[in-house]
């Protein structure tokens, strides 16, 4: 492809991923789209990381490297957007990697449609399987406010009846983005050492202020299944932190759509997580013992914002496996709970 295209600036946070670094740059390097800048953030990695991106800024004139203090992938990314060029901007997290016509499919549908940002594929790979997210079957294009707004909408949680808790995965990795959006309404990222999930705080403040969406079928990232990524390992307070997130997801959310509206996804999305949360506690039974078991779904279930949703969400509508576990949490079936979550 020629070098005569927009640039398109790559921004990866690096930080204790040594062992991955090379295979991630190595399908960065090597991108069929070549008119890119790959921005390198060492958040003040305590291993080789720093020395290894120093080396690639030597070898490869498009890579700019930037050393800064520890606070986090999401202060990170923002510093990746202070000194970006690029007309569009990728998000590729360091222990992944990507395909090599990652930037060039993106690219060419962004082009097509005048898209503020393009979704491609997943694949999940764990080491030994890879296997591809079906979550965007065909091409898809959400145009003008009004379908945005709805995409936005099953972004946070679908309707009642929806067979998937999401249309599709939040992650700002697996992307295209329109650089004008960040500079004209001041968009970056929070902490995830604040809220759990940064990503969703970003799509609101983003796709709120787009004209045009486009989701690819065409897998362009392959997501690294690692047991001790920071999603990954088992939190004790993971709970109180999804209750925070949900809190600013209400909050974001109601100037645009309502309170009514915005209730009835909100209560799918705190479903869902407490359900993800109640089987991560079953699952860790032999870690933290039964005692602490039962009183960790205890306080789930007992939750005064979950008991006022089992109150008035409509569980009846869900699908089947999700309507059960609803019910079992409702009515505090911890047994019956815990046969049901650790299949």
């Amino acid at each position: 492809m020629s070098n005569n295209n927009e640039l398109i600036s790559i921004i990866v946070p690096v930080y204790n991923v040594q062992k991955y670094l090379d295979r991630c740059m190595n399908t960065l390097l090597n991108q069929t789209y070549k008119n890119i800048e790959i921005i390198l953030i060492d958040d003040e990695s305590p291993d080789s990381c720093p020395q290894m991106c120093d080396e690639y800024k030597r070898i490869d004139q498009r890579i700019k490297v930037v050393h800064k203090l520890n606070e986090g992938l999401g202060f990170a990314r923002n510093s990746g957007l202070e000194i970006a060029r690029g007309k569009y901007i990728i998000f590729v997290d360091s222990d992944d990697y990507v395909t090599e016509n990652m930037c060039e499919l993106l690219y060419q549908s962004a082009k097509k449609y005048d898209a503020d940002v393009v979704y491609g594929g997943i694949f999940y790979a764990d080491g030994k399987n890879i296997k591809e997210s079906k979550a965007v079957t065909k091409e898809r294009i959400w145009k003008g406010n009004k379908e945005v707004k709805s995409l936005l909408l099953d972004f946070i949680a679908t309707k009642p009846q929806e067979k998937k808790d999401t249309i599709m995965e939040v992650s700002v990795w697996k992307a295209l983005f329109r650089k004008k959006i960040f500079d004209d309404y001041n968009i970056n990222f929070v902490s995830e050492r604040q809220f759990i999930s940064e990503d969703i705080i970003f799509d609101i403040d983003y796709l709120s202020k787009c004209n045009c969406v486009v989701a690819i079928p065409e897998p362009v990232y392959y997501y690294c299944v690692n047991p001790n990524s920071l999603s990954k390992v088992f939190r004790t307070d993971r709970f109180y932190k999804v209750k925070k997130l949900y809190k600013e997801i209400i909050r974001k959310l109601t100037p645009i759509y309502g309170i009514e509206v915005v209730n009835k996804r909100g209560d799918r999305f705190l479903i869902a997580r407490a359900r993800t949360n109640a089987r991560q506690i079953v699952r860790h039974e032999k870690i933290i013992g039964k005692k602490e078991m039962i009183s960790a779904l205890h306080s789930i279930c007992e939750d005064e914002d979950m008991k006022e949703i089992f109150r008035r969400y409509p569980i009846y509508l869900l699908p089947f496996k999700y309507k059960l576990v609803a019910y079992l949490m409702k009515y505090r079936c911890y047994h019956i709970l815990k046969i049901v979550l650790g299949r």
